[in-house]
């Protein structure tokens, strides 16, 4: 198969798989630099998010900085739209909006930064597990208050149904480039 995004599909495709606390860790390029992400890696995720996403729809872009940081940026110089952040510690300047967030590896609080009141905003992220940091994120947005317009991650673990919970939570559908399976001894793409 020669898919235009190639490159992208062979990060998450056939990758080692690290257990941590019942939960399997994909090792990739992309969002765990392992080996090192390479420019043409990032350009062909970001050309892929920005050809998905409706940024036209959208004045901001927004995402966390743990592993999303890296896309939020380059898809920010792409589109030309400035982005908010949110991050793993405060900052205790105004403005800021924490929101308590849990995950499969971790839990605690994200501070959002960036985003203002009737802002438009796109969620970009890299991969979607059990959807907590999204889950999050929604909840900071819409308590500023702020519509998300569309939600894309380069990458969804299937085996951790995100996508689902975050619709069943929240209505708002997310948009995937490509499904991953973590559930055997390596990775692998699936549909």
């Amino acid at each position: 198969m020669n898919h235009k995004f190639q490159r992208v599909l062979d990060a998450f495709d056939d990758k080692r798989l690290v257990q941590r606390d019942q939960t399997n860790f994909l090792i990739n390029p992309l969002t765990e630099q392992i080996p090192a992400t390479s420019a043409q890696l990032l350009q062909d995720s970001t050309d892929w998010l920005v050809e998905v996403g409706d940024f036209e729809a959208a004045n901001k872009i927004v995402g966390e900085e743990d592993k999303g940081a890296i896309l939020v940026a380059s898809t920010s110089l792409k589109t030309g739209l400035p982005f908010g952040m949110a991050r793993w510690y405060p900052s205790g300047l105004a403005g800021q909006v924490p929101v308590a967030f849990e995950m499969e590896y971790a839990s605690g609080n994200l501070y959002l930064n960036g985003v203002s009141e009737g802002d438009q905003v796109i969620i970009v992220d890299d991969m979607i597990s059990t959807g907590g940091t999204l889950l999050a994120l929604i909840k900071a947005i819409h308590s500023v208050p702020a519509e998300i317009v569309d939600i894309i991650c380069v990458a969804e673990k299937v085996d951790y149904s995100g996508v689902r919970r975050v619709m069943d939570e929240t209505g708002l559908h997310v948009k995937t480039l490509l499904r991953v399976t973590v559930a055997g001894k390596r990775s692998r793409i699936v549909d």
